[in-house]
């Protein structure tokens, strides 16, 4: 009886153990982008929905995470998908409803204020600069390089 409870311990080990990778704190992979002449370059047809658009960046032996959000006024801005607050957890953003919650401690941010007001203090995305062309939004390697401590 007490060796059976052991195997059937040892048996749910084993299956937590493929649990761990995905706890592990490591950054997720969204849709990995790629640059080119020191830049990344995204077609307005593919984020301009009013959404928020999740991407990876693979650079520096890092993967990192930031995402485009339409506001209130129609402007795409970009944010890096982590906060000086949270980073350490790896965990970032996720949408629900109209807000980006912070996976980590489930700070909310209205997606369609045009500025958050907090940005810069405790739990808030962090933006970077971009800029958008009639066709697409450009973001220069060396802004998304001052985000990669954060990964």
């Amino acid at each position: 009886m007490l060796c059976h409870c052991f195997k059937k311990i040892g048996l749910l080990i084993i299956g937590l153990s493929f649990l761990v990778p995905a706890c592990s704190g490591l950054p997720v992979e969204y849709k990995v982008i790629q640059a080119q002449n020191d830049e990344i370059r995204i077609p307005l047809r593919e984020i301009n929905d009013g959404g928020v658009h999740f991407f990876t960046y693979k650079g520096w032996g890092k993967k990192v995470n930031f995402f485009v959000r339409t506001d209130e006024k129609g402007t795409l801005r970009t944010h890096f998908d982590a906060c000086y607050a949270c980073y350490k957890k790896k965990k970032g953003y996720r949408v629900e409803g109209m807000d980006l919650v912070c996976n980590e401690c489930n700070e909310r941010y209205n997606l369609k204020e045009e500025i958050w007001k907090r940005v810069g203090m405790g739990c808030s995305p962090i933006p970077f600069k971009s800029t958008v062309t009639e066709s697409e939004l450009i973001i220069a390697l060396k802004d998304i390089e001052k985000g990669k401590r954060l990964f």
